[in-house]
């Protein structure tokens, strides 16, 4: 009886075989950008270079070892690689004055649609902002320092540093 594990291609021809699967799994996932089939085409690698062993591994076996690798990975995806959508834009360089201070150049009075705003300064750059609604009736002056909220339509939010 044929043992169901031993059953060919094994050696290099699997290697190849294992190792194009490999590639077109890679080059499907450089179109589609999801980051699933990177783990299979990592897989596939790493049984195509198990293949290059004399260890006994047939189709069966492999076929396994690949399957189990890629469900491994893709559960893994979300502790190893940032799924999109989640936390702040790395190329966003607004991101970097988020609770940062700024020091008031002007302002914050009360303007139409209620919003009190004036202007900061912030890293030698002056930028347009809004006092927060939650800060109360805070009397900010020239020099005063407050801290950096939000940023929306190139306005700073901010409140009042304590």
């Amino acid at each position: 009886m044929v043992d169901v594990f031993l059953i060919p291609p094994m050696g290099m021809q699997a290697f190849w075989i294992w190792l194009t699967f490999g590639i077109l799994l890679l080059g499907i996932e450089v179109f589609a950008g999801t980051q699933w089939l990177l783990w299979s085409a990592a897989a596939a690698g790493l049984v195509a270079v198990i293949c290059l062993t004399s260890l006994p591994f047939g189709l069966v076996t492999q076929v396994i070892v690949f399957a189990v690798l890629s469900v491994a990975g893709a559960l893994l995806t979300k502790k190893f690689l940032k799924v999109p959508g989640e936390g702040p834009d790395v190329n966003d360089p607004h991101v970097r004055m988020l609770g940062k201070e700024a020091e008031v150049l002007s302002g914050f009075a009360t303007v139409a649609g209620g919003e009190r705003t004036g202007r900061v300064n912030f890293d030698g750059v002056e930028w347009p902002a809004v006092l927060e609604e939650d800060s109360g009736e805070v009397k900010l002056k020239n020099k005063d320092r407050v801290v950096i909220e939000r940023i929306h339509e190139g306005r700073l939010y901010v409140r009042p540093a304590v």
